[in-house]
């Protein structure tokens, strides 16, 4: 049996419409997710159990976004019902050469409220397959450090896969304290998402220059990483922009050996959560003991695919998403 346990943050993006500013009396969109919320309600698109380890508060606005997860068919049996608050982003869109921008809101929520003594460490891990967690997660506060030390502690106690997503917010936590506690965690993880903020040893305290970095480069630093961590398999992504503004999207993986993945380009409706419709993909695939290539090929056309429709999640069946690999024409092989 397949089951994937996640712990992160739920989270209530605002966005408003039309690429305005936050203002006074401008129309915005709400959205419920969060890095580890969005992979959730991908994966059981994609037809994988998931169970969500998290705090609502024990209000109407918790209970919301606890029926927006029950929709999804995600096991909430172990989310807390504690403290008083869901974090909260504001999204201002971006236009042209106008980047987009996002201010947080996300001190003292609920998931911080929750303790140790809290944990029913047998109820949480039963039939539990995979765990998966975010450089979000950790960048949260000491108090969720805690706690995912120890979900991490068990989960390798029972032999459970581990993934993690290197997603850095320089919003939340800085590139010099990332390096130090994103690195401890990682080698916690079989699967790793991403090739920084990392230490390779204690003089690399600095970013790897990944826009000006060779593809030979690049695979010196996925192989220096997976050394250094015992991962099973390392990913990396690549995104830039076309001459007519088209949105590129290709990835790299290293297991047993490298392996590049189709390219894939599209206009772009909402960048917002592709990059967990690419983990999203992966897992899936993963899963399914596919290759790594099979597996970046599908991450890469989640993505891809993630950026043609609004919202924080994708969901989409494995069949649409096989189906753009098969017909796109915008394929660069």
């Amino acid at each position: 049996m397949t089951k994937i346990l996640l712990f992160g943050e739920p989270l209530i993006r605002i966005s408003p419409l039309d690429a305005t500013s936050i203002g006074d009396h401008v129309a915005s969109s709400t959205y419920f997710g969060g890095s580890e919320i969005n992979i959730a309600c991908n994966l059981q698109a994609l037809g994988i159990s998931t169970k969500v380890f998290t705090a609502l508060p024990a209000n109407e606005i918790g209970d919301r976004f606890l029926t927006f997860l029950k929709q999804h068919q995600i096991d909430t049996s172990s989310i807390c019902r504690l403290g008083d608050r869901i974090g909260l982003y504001y999204l201002e869109n971006g236009f042209g050469c106008r980047q987009s921008e996002v201010f947080y809101d996300r001190k003292h929520t609920s998931i911080s409220q929750i303790r140790p003594n809290m944990l029913d460490m047998d109820s949480l891990f039963q039939g539990i397959s995979h765990f998966h967690f975010s450089g979000i997660t950790v960048a949260i506060g000491q108090e969720v450090r805690t706690l995912l030390l120890l979900l991490l502690e068990e989960a390798k106690r029972l032999g459970i896969i581990v993934s993690m997503d290197l997603n850095l917010r320089t919003k939340m936590i800085s590139v010099l304290e990332a390096k130090y506690e994103f690195s401890k965690f990682a080698r916690f993880a079989d699967y790793c998402f991403g090739i920084d903020p990392l230490m390779i040893d204690d003089q690399n305290l600095e970013m790897f220059p990944r826009d000006r970095a060779s593809l030979k480069e690049v695979e010196n630093r996925m192989r220096q990483l997976k050394e250094a961590y015992g991962f099973k398999a390392i990913f990396h992504t690549l995104r830039s922009s076309d001459e007519q503004d088209k949105n590129v999207y290709q990835a790299y993986a290293l297991g047993e050996r490298f392996e590049e993945s189709v390219q894939l380009k599209t206009a772009v409706y909402q960048r917002v959560g592709s990059g967990d419709a690419f983990i999203s993909g992966a897992l899936y695939q993963l899963l399914h003991h596919s290759s790594l290539k099979t597996s970046i090929d599908f991450a890469v056309a989640s993505a891809t695919l993630k950026c043609t429709l609004p919202g924080d999640h994708l969901s989409t069946p494995a069949a649409s998403i096989e189906k753009l690999l098969e017909n796109a024409q915008d394929i660069i092989r």
